[in-house]
């Protein structure tokens, strides 16, 4: 990964109470936007998929604050964390540190077709937009076939999303990526896009309508979104 490890290095111990200023706005922890994210993906493997008991990387882990829910809601045999920060990999390991979780700087020891899930959230924004297709096809090349890749990133359209980043100081140099963009990456990594959905419409105050979200999810407002795309073919010639 290709982004900048030593913003992460130096943010890792007060990566949690960055985000945490970052997204009082909305009223919720962290692990409340963490359970959603996964939950969903979860119910898309049992929905839409034969996958069960995956092997799951989280790509750009940070200092695993996914680990523990896509462990237990995936039912996951193994869980891998990568991320560009060996500090923030350091603390994770601290973190979870009688836990059989594996952890890697780069990923260099992960082999072609093993992984039947990777995970991402909040990452391609910090990836410089040259290197992003290369990571993209890493990801490509981890999974099995017929194997998910569930990207979710912050919605450049949304106020609240700009507002927020706006707070968090590892979020500064962002370059936010809207869905059109992720889908067309995606897609020229071989990938092939199943569902693209927003989440996240509204703070705590206003959870009486959260029971909306699913019929808004089409409308590209949330706050983030996620894409949903699976490897279903062998990597296009030139790539």
């Amino acid at each position: 990964m290709n982004t900048s490890a030593s913003t992460f290095d130096l943010a890792a111990r007060e990566y949690s109470q960055q985000l945490d200023q970052g997204i009082s706005l909305s009223g919720e922890s962290a692990d409340f936007f963490v359970e959603h994210r996964v939950r969903l993906l979860a119910t898309y493997l049992q929905t839409h998929t034969e996958i069960r008991r995956p092997r799951v990387l989280d790509f750009g882990c940070g200092i695993g604050n996914a680990t523990e829910a896509l462990k237990e809601q995936l039912d996951a045999c193994e869980v891998m964390g990568l991320d560009c920060s060996s500090e923030s990999i350091r603390l994770a390991q601290q973190r979870f540190a009688n836990s059989a979780y594996r952890w890697t700087v780069g990923g260099s020891e992960i082999a072609p077709s093993s992984l039947d899930v990777v995970y991402t959230s909040g990452v391609f924004h910090h990836i410089e937009p040259a290197q992003r297709q290369v990571e993209l096809s890493r990801i490509f090349q981890w999974l099995k076939p017929g194997g998910v890749l569930a990207l979710f990133e912050n919605n450049p359209w949304n106020p609240a999303t700009h507002w927020v980043m706006s707070r968090i100081p590892f979020d500064h140099d962002a370059q936010c990526l809207s869905p059109w963009e992720t889908r067309r990456r995606i897609s020229q990594a071989g990938l092939t896009p199943q569902l693209t959905r927003s989440l996240f419409f509204f703070p705590r105050c206003l959870r009486y309508l959260r029971p909306l979200e699913p019929l808004l999810s089409p409308l590209p407002m949330g706050a983030q979104y996620v894409v949903l795309a699976r490897r279903s073919r062998d990597l296009p010639s030139g790539n």
